[in-house]
């Protein structure tokens, strides 16, 4: 059974997306009244003028937004949004969690968002589920997976993730990863909010700097990036200074690393949501963690500010699907957030597009509507660049040239 039919979803060999406003992030501006061919998989053509003979299925793009499609660098689709997801998905079982995690791979592709990088799953089926969508197996959007996390022995990820002691254990824990498939190798190099053992105070280096440097240096080896949890600043300096790629969170960077972090090329995907929905608290949901989620809230608005005044390349992602963080997905949220703390409309769309294709080293065939890229995109029905609200009111999506009306689209996991 092919995409359309799994969909339920009309694709035709050639769409034209007429009379439509392309959301040009990058300018800061829009570009009117223009006519996107899409043929197969990529955009053919964009022209202000209207094809002759050809027969397409044309999707009326009147008074719509056109934009690349959306990406997250940050979920656990194994996840259920919970007080406690992880333990959750240990009780369950990875049978349960891969079915939920491409329920959640579907949720977000009506939104919008063709990409997404989970950053740990259990038994690293994420792994297996990104393989699937791959070979065809099940239609989804594009997935990249870091598998397991690798931590230090009872530190941030223990029990779900590589919990290592020293450079061998590092060794053999990122070699281990490649041979299993990761597109990325995600390691926790501070402690997290959600914890409430001593290892998880607030402050805690975990991972120390040899260590880094070995899983970046072996990593690079196959030109695979290192992603890192890093909340404190000594933690994040680690990371920078031993060639981790992207970080995560990033609750308490100062100035100075921020500045280093430009220099370097090192994206920042700050999460800013997650944190403020876990320090509103909820039933199940562990006393100190939202304790340490309100100390990251009061620090994070500044580390955010430090890395947009220093030039750091920001990309949006949301940690969806963490404790008291669902079940729905969020990056529009995020977005929003961004906005609110500071962040330029048009650098936001940046952020959850073309930024987020370079941190992944997709950005030469997505993130932007042009000639040749690949037919990821979003048809808005209001002008994000005005008002990023603007990013829910979904009309359609495609995804490889497929064309999903979210309204209507019947997913395959429901009877």
């Amino acid at each position: 059974m092919g995409r359309e039919a799994i969909l339920m979803t009309f694709s035709a060999k050639t769409i034209m997306i007429k009379n439509t406003n392309i959301v040009d992030a990058a300018n800061s501006r829009i570009i009117e009244n223009q006519n996107v061919i899409v043929d197969g998989s990529h955009i053919k053509e964009i022209s202000g003028t209207t094809p002759g003979s050809e027969v397409f299925h044309v999707v009326d793009g009147e008074k719509s937004y056109l934009m690349p499609g959306i990406a997250d660098l940050h979920v656990h689709l194994n996840w259920d949004g919970g007080p406690d997801p992880r333990q959750a998905v240990l009780q369950e079982g990875a049978k349960v969690a891969v079915l939920r995690a491409y329920r959640h791979a579907l949720d977000h592709l009506k939104m919008g968002v063709t990409t997404l990088l989970d950053v740990g799953s259990m038994d690293d089926l994420a792994i297996d589920l990104a393989s699937a969508i791959r070979r065809n197996v099940v239609f989804g959007p594009h997935l990249y997976a870091t598998g397991r996390i690798i931590c230090i022995i009872g530190g941030h990820g223990a029990g779900l993730g590589y919990e290592i002691s020293g450079r061998d254990d590092a060794l053999r824990a990122t070699r281990t990863l490649i041979k299993r498939g990761a597109d990325m190798i995600k390691i926790a190099a501070t402690s997290g909010a959600y914890g409430s053992f001593g290892a998880e105070k607030l402050e805690a280096i975990q991972l120390d700097p040899e260590e880094i440097l070995t899983i970046t240096s072996e990593a690079r080896k196959y030109g695979i990036k290192v992603t890192a949890h890093a909340l404190n600043l000594e933690g994040i300096r680690n990371c920078v200074d031993n060639g981790v790629s992207i970080i995560q969170h990033g609750a308490f960077l100062d100035k100075s690393t921020a500045r280093l972090m430009a220099q370097k090329g090192v994206f920042l995907v700050p999460t800013l949501l997650v944190y403020r929905k876990l320090a509103e608290g909820a039933p199940g949901v562990m006393p100190e963690a939202v304790s340490k989620a309100r100390e990251v809230v009061r620090h994070h608005r500044e580390a955010f500010l430090n890395a947009l005044e220093a030039g750091v390349r920001i990309a949006g992602g949301t940690d969806v699907y963490s404790p008291n963080f669902g079940p729905h997905p969020r990056i529009i949220d995020e977005a929003i957030t961004m906005g609110e703390y500071g962040m330029p409309n048009s650098e936001v769309i940046r952020a959850i597009t073309l930024n987020a294709s370079e941190a992944l080293g997709t950005h030469r065939t997505r993130g932007r509507v042009e000639e040749g890229m690949e037919a990821d995109l979003v048809l808005l029905r209001g002008n994000p660049l005005e008002d990023l609200n603007n990013l829910k009111k979904v009309e359609r999506v495609f995804l490889d040239g497929v064309e999903i009306d979210p309204h209507t689209t019947r997913d395959p996991l429901t009877l």
